[in-house]
């Protein structure tokens, strides 16, 4: 893989899995976020060519699942 292309973007609510998800990436240039709006911010910033996303990600106070609704923008800025 191209140096210019190991952008990963990370996006985990749990702190703890952020942490160790980094470390087992080394080389990589990682971009973290906790949340929905951070990482889609992230990705528009960084332009990773991969994504890990917790599709669990807590829910929204309307109650949608902000795991699914992250999915849905990552897919429509890099389809």
């Amino acid at each position: 893989m191209e140096e210019s292309s190991r952008k990963l973007l990370i996006i985990e609510d749990d702190a703890g899995l952020r942490s160790q998800l980094r470390w087992c990436f080394d080389g990589y240039e990682v971009s973290m976020a906790e949340d929905r709006e951070t990482g889609l911010a992230q990705m528009r910033r960084h332009t990773p060519s991969i994504v890990l996303l917790d599709l669990g990600l807590p829910p929204d106070p309307a109650n949608a699942s902000e795991g699914l609704k992250a999915l849905e923008q990552i897919r429509a800025l890099a389809p």
